[in-house]
């Protein structure tokens, strides 16, 4: 048994009949994941238990380096973690999340120490890559305003996993050619001025609550893409190329997202690079009207079983849903979401005739509407559908927001 695993004295995981350290004789690996657990400033502290104990920190697999409100300074903080990463040996790095400093006076504009609590997070992010991370989660704390700039070129041949939190990111900070491992990207509450994101390994991707550029349009390259999730974003919505592998996507417009809508063909751009996928959401929080009736604007989803739709993104006209339905041969679901504002270009007897030319039809087994209409409302449209012979249709009553 190595040195110090049986030193009572000092470690308080001592059995108490007279047996050895328990703890101390668990595989390294356990007690790297309970140390991931502590506060780091806590993990350090181990090293007075025991021998054994003292040098265990320095190889952990994943680190979490928060404030967690004991610091009294950025430069104090940043001092602790400048040390945590020089005497911890250099032994792969499985897992790095890091929070950087936060002050309740940040929320504010007369904050001086701003560029303090940002000073070493490239030099972190590098430690990580050398280290040959696999999963990085970097969030900036710095609320209401991102100031954590990511300004480092991304090459990392071991990452499979990053997560973005309040971040600036520019044209250096997106190319993620370089990290071929990259399967996993999560952008939150982030500042995108990068022209073009690139990434041949990338297969998830999530953007939610970020700012785009409103004078430039960011191109997205990733074409191993398997799920897409845009929630929320403001600017102008980014170019989305060719995803011929994309399996699921959610697009949520957010209320001041600004959309492009054609390119040379005549075809709507966003609908044109969504059109390999099997479910897809589309929700629009504002006046962003994706599908029109003119065919032209809608491309051909072959593969597509699952589509959910807000009357935004029909432009209040169900005669859009026509060219959906044609243009879907193979859907076995739709779900319609009517807003609280629902006031459609044409009569609901003549959407109930649009109906039903399509349902039942060979595939479609489920249309569903939800919406925040009154009863009397909802049972007279639920009896026109059925006069017309559509009975495949339901109704989910949805509560107003609180």
């Amino acid at each position: 048994m190595p040195p110090g695993r049986e030193d009572k004295r000092l470690n308080p995981t001592a059995a108490v009949n007279g047996g050895g350290d328990f703890l101390s004789s668990l595989p390294e690996g356990i007690l790297h994941h309970v140390l991931y657990f502590l506060p780091p400033h806590e993990a350090v502290r181990t090293s007075v238990l025991s021998r054994f104990w003292r040098d265990l920190w320095r190889s952990m697999t994943a680190l979490r380096i928060s404030d967690d409100g004991r610091w009294s300074s950025a430069a104090d903080f940043n001092t602790f973690v400048n040390n945590l990463l020089l005497f911890r040996d250099r032994s792969p790095l499985r897992e790095f999340e890091f929070y950087t400093y936060f002050h309740p006076q940040m929320q504010s504009d007369e904050y001086k120490d701003s560029d303090e609590v940002v000073r070493y997070v490239d030099m972190w992010i590098q430690h990580a890559f050398m280290c040959g991370v696999r999963v990085l989660k970097v969030i900036g704390m710095s609320l209401p305003r991102p100031m954590v700039l990511v300004n480092v070129p991304l090459i990392a041949k071991h990452l499979e996993t990053l997560q973005l939190w309040s971040v600036l990111l520019d044209g250096c900070s997106m190319d993620f050619s370089r990290c071929e491992r990259l399967e996993d990207l999560m952008m939150d509450d982030c500042r995108i001025s990068g022209h073009r994101m690139v990434s041949k390994s990338l297969r998830r991707l999530r953007v939610c609550y970020c700012h785009f550029s409103h004078d430039t349009r960011t191109r997205i390259s990733v074409p191993s893409l398997v799920s897409l999730q845009l929630d929320g974003n403001r600017g102008l919505t980014p170019f989305l190329e060719r995803m011929p592998l994309l399996v699921t996507a959610l697009v949520r417009l957010g209320p001041t997202a600004a959309l492009k809508d054609l390119d040379g063909s005549q075809t709507c751009v966003l609908l044109e690079s969504l059109s390999n996928a099997a479910d897809l959401e589309l929700v629009a929080e504002s006046r962003a009207t994706i599908f029109k009736q003119d065919p032209k604007w809608c491309p051909k989803f072959n593969k597509l079983k699952t589509l959910i739709l807000s009357d935004w993104v029909l432009g209040h006209d169900i005669r859009a849903l026509k060219v959906i339905l044609q243009h879907a041969p193979i859907l076995e679901k739709l779900i319609l979401q009517l807003s609280d504002d629902h006031n459609y270009g044409i009569e609901m007897e003549e959407s109930c005739s649009l109906v039903q030319q399509f349902l039942p039809s060979e595939h479609l087994k489920v249309f569903e509407v939800r919406c925040r209409m009154d009863d009397e409302m909802v049972r007279k449209f639920e009896k026109m559908l059925k006069a017309f012979g559509i009975t495949s249709i339901t109704f989910t009553l949805q509560e107003p927001d609180s």
